[in-house]
C-alpha cells in the first residue's frame, strides 16, 4: 500500500518544483516617423523594457535607421533596419534595457567611413529610458 502511494504522488508531479521566473515587460509600441527634415518618435519617453518601432518613411529616398545609445561618441548601434522605401513601412524590436537617452537616426549606408559621416540633413529625434516597467506577469493574452 506504502508503495503504491509513493507511485502515485511521484506521478503527480510532487517532487517537481515550477520555477516561476518573472516575465519581461510587455512591448510598448513606439512610431517613427521619417520625413526629409527629420525623424520624430511618439511618445518621447518610456520606461526600460522591449519597444518595438514602427517607422513609415515619407522622405523622397530610402533611408535606413538605426537606434544608439547617446552615451557617447562612439556609440555602437543597438539595432538598424534595412533601406527603407519611400512611403514604405518597417518594424524593429529593441530591448531598451538600460535607463538613459537613445538617438533614433539615419544609418550610414556607405562602406567607406568618410562617406559615412556625411550627415544626410534628416535630424535624429531623441528618446528618454527612465526605469525599468513592471512584469507582464498576472496579465492575460501575453506570450
Amino acid at each position: 500500500m506504502l508503495t503504491l502511494a509513493a507511485v502515485t504522488l511521484a506521478g503527480c508531479g510532487g517532487g517537481a518544483h515550477f520555477a516561476d521566473r518573472p516575465r519581461p515587460p510587455a512591448p510598448v509600441n513606439m512610431t517613427v516617423y521619417v520625413n526629409d527634415q527629420r525623424i520624430s518618435v511618439s511618445p518621447g519617453s518610456v520606461g526600460a523594457g522591449p519597444v518595438l518601432f514602427i517607422i513609415t518613411n515619407q522622405a523622397s529616398n530610402a533611408e535606413s535607421l538605426e537606434v544608439t545609445s547617446s552615451g557617447g561618441a562612439s556609440a555602437q548601434p543597438l539595432a538598424d533596419t534595412g533601406p527603407i522605401s519611400p512611403q514604405g513601412t518597417a518594424q524593429l524590436s529593441v530591448d531598451l534595457q538600460n535607463p538613459g537617452d537613445y538617438t533614433v537616426g539615419i544609418a550610414p549606408t556607405s562602406s567607406t567611413q568618410a562617406a559615412a559621416a556625411t550627415p544626410t540633413g534628416i535630424q535624429p529625434a531623441l528618446i528618454h529610458v527612465g526605469g525599468a516597467r513592471a512584469t507582464s506577469n498576472n496579465e492575460l493574452q501575453q506570450p
